[in-house]
């Protein structure tokens, strides 16, 4: 059997084992694990390398390998992780959270229904893409902010989750290291490129993906059993007026403190300022304006162990998860099944639109089972130039939805970062997760197929 057909078949039977696994309810962190180790296995099994420069023995490489992992993840992206999550902790704790209910719910006692409130905040969490490039990062700042908001207002934790981990279901932000990369291999102009021809069809896609959002977690929630309405009265009124919270009306600001700040902080008005210090500075803040209200080192100590303890529930919830997908996914790439998939695109050639449609779709399959949208189209839009060259057409009209659709896959993905960390901050299973996004997510790849074929010239 060709070595690149045993590579799909034994990965494609991996993601079944691992979605039949999780879906009967076994731990997935163990599931992911136990896969992952498995395809290293198969991998050295294959001749093949699972680490950059091999030791010589299997069982050190693997070893190593998913050390790397944990050192990788749990150093940088885990620790953003588990800093938001302990920060939402703590935020929760001062009553930062009941204050945005308690201003929020004037304003909102007229909407009746949470999904129109939803779609608010999925527009809103949107907007925040400009300055938080990272799907990881946002969901995940999202989870910390918003999620606890909408909750409170009637809104179900899975479709909450929902919106917090598809806001980058398309690419709004014009300096991203895709939007970048994309302008250079299209040959265009990078402004021209990311204001005329993405954001356009991305604010499209997301209008669209906003009203598939709408309608298909009403649906979900009622087949879930998790829509609760008394009387015709609106969720939002009741679970607001329920909040009981003496902290001041000022820490309505403190949840937002760090998103404000990545727009003062970032290099051109003041000194650069990362996330995580943006957080770690609105949780000194806040810890300062405990002490100023209550005047007790003890009572301010306490509700920073909050924080802390928030913290290391983050690491084993999401951290580990994290890792655990890491090593599936690493198990993937390393037995060839991802490089086996970008093969089979590369004897395509047919006419613009069906050579479109074909990068879009093995672009999406890849970053679905990858669980990275860059890896997918870094991989891929090499191959976009020279097939454009060959058929005399436009390379934006390749280029354009290879690169949204790999952003689409990521929150399609059971394994990609942002999925699986929103997933593990909601309590709720990461399959649950794509399932919930399942819908909007096509409805996103369906938006820039059809705005393709109408807007960008061949």
């Amino acid at each position: 059997m060709h070595s690149a057909t045993l590579s799909i078949l034994i990965g494609v039977f991996a993601l079944i084992a691992a979605g039949g696994f999780i879906i009967k309810g076994y731990n997935a962190k163990g599931v992911l694990f136990t896969i992952g180790i498995a395809l290293l296995v198969v991998a050295l099994a294959l001749g093949n390398d699972v680490v950059k420069t091999p030791g010589g023995h299997p069982v050190a490489d693997v070893s190593n390998s998913i050390y790397a992992l944990f050192e990788k993840r749990g150093g940088g992206l885990g620790m953003i992780i588990m800093i938001l999550i302990g920060f939402s902790a703590y935020m929760s704790h001062v009553g930062a959270n009941d204050v945005v209910i308690r201003v929020l719910y004037k304003p909102l006692r007229h909407v009746r229904s949470p999904y129109v409130l939803m779609i608010g905040g999925f527009i809103l969490a949107g907007l925040m893409s400009f300055a938080i490039h990272s799907a990881t990062a946002l969901g995940v700042f999202l989870m910390a902010t918003l999620f606890p908001i909408m909750t409170r207002l009637g809104i179900s934790a899975p479709s909450a989750a929902a919106i917090c981990s598809s806001t980058t279901v398309v690419n709004l932000a014009p300096t991203a290291a895709d939007v970048i990369l994309a302008a250079e291999k299209a040959n265009a102009d990078l402004i021209d490129f990311a204001f005329k021809t993405i954001l356009p069809m991305s604010l499209v896609a997301l209008f669209f993906v906003a009203i598939a959002h709408y309608y298909w977690q009403r649906y979900c929630d009622r087949r879930e059993g998790l829509v609760q309405t008394t009387n015709g009265t609106p969720l939002c009124s009741t679970e607001a007026t329920a909040l009981q919270s003496d902290a001041p009306l000022g820490y309505f600001v403190l949840p937002f403190l760090p998103i404000i700040g990545l727009f003062i902080f970032d290099g051109a008005i003041a000194e650069k300022v990362e996330l995580g210090g943006l957080v770690v500075l609105t949780i000194f803040i806040t810890a300062l304006l405990e002490f100023a209200r209550t005047k007790k080192v003890a009572k301010v100590y306490e509700g920073l162990e909050v924080c802390y303890r928030g913290m290391a529930e983050g690491f084993s919830a999401v951290v580990v998860l994290l890792v655990a997908a890491g090593i599936f996914a690493h198990g993937l790439e390393s037995i060839g099944f991802v490089k086996a998939l970008i093969e089979s695109a590369q004897s395509t050639g047919a006419a613009a639109n069906i050579v479109m449609l074909a990068l879009v779709i093995i672009t999406l399959i890849v970053a679905i089972a990858a669980g990275s949208g860059n890896a997918a189209f870094f991989a891929f839009v090499e191959l976009a130039p020279k097939l454009a060259g060959q058929m005399g057409i436009n390379p934006a009209y390749l280029i354009a939805p290879m690169m949204q659709v790999s952003n689409t896959g990521r929150s399609l993905s059971p394994v990609s970062g942002v999925m699986v960390a929103v997933s593990g901050a909601a309590k709720i299973s990461p399959l649950l997760l794509v399932k919930r996004n399942s819908v909007p997510g096509l409805v996103a790849v369906l938006v820039v197929v059809v705005y393709t074929m109408m807007f960008i010239p061949k």
